[in-house]
């Protein structure tokens, strides 16, 4: 009788730890699934933080890239008027007959001194400089020639005169500078 009572507890039990067994192997299957399907919240960060990374350099290259064309824009439409002011501005130095005129032309010829200050300062301060061409060997990566003329042979090569004045802009040309440049010919 005995036998007969411990089979069926004996059973019992192996049925039971089958039971944990099968239990146990589903958790574990379920985690797995789980810890697969689970979203992976700090990879998920790093890459939005990186993508937000090179958005901002994106955009603060962009925003360089317009403000440069602006100021191109901007200079190129004022670059005639500074070139008059320029010009001007040297011939006034050279009259002499300006320092003995009447004080309101002294007056007018100060402000327009005074004005060509300002704007040279200004360009100054965005990059902007005029390129000096005048008895210098031509460039052709800064001038651009309108004419030779016959010039002796120590001229050879050189602008001796400058039609339109050049200008860089942030070490880039501008506008070139329009020359005119000596060529020494064997008679």
């Amino acid at each position: 009788m005995s036998k007969h009572h411990h089979k069926p507890a004996q059973m019992a039990e192996e049925q039971d730890l089958e039971t944990v067994a099968a239990e146990e192997q589903e958790h574990t299957e379920t985690e797995t699934a789980t810890e697969e399907t689970k979203p992976n919240y700090y990879e998920q960060f790093v890459r939005l933080s990186a993508d937000f990374e090179n958005f901002r350099k994106r955009t603060e290259r962009e925003k360089a890239v317009y403000l440069s064309y602006g100021k191109k824009e901007l200079a190129e439409k004022l670059l005639p008027s500074y070139e008059i002011l320029l010009k001007q501005g040297a011939e006034l130095n050279k009259n002499e007959a300006l320092k003995k005129a009447p004080k309101e032309l002294q007056s007018v010829v100060s402000g327009i001194q005074l004005l060509l200050t300002e704007m040279e300062k200004a360009f100054r301060s965005e990059g902007i400089e005029r390129i000096d061409a005048l008895n210098k060997p031509y460039d052709p990566a800064t001038q651009e020639v309108v004419a030779m003329i016959p010039a002796e042979e120590k001229q050879d090569g050189l602008v001796l005169q400058e039609v339109q004045m050049g200008f860089m802009l942030d070490g880039k040309v501008l506008r070139p500078a329009r020359v005119i440049v000596g060529q020494h010919t064997e008679e």
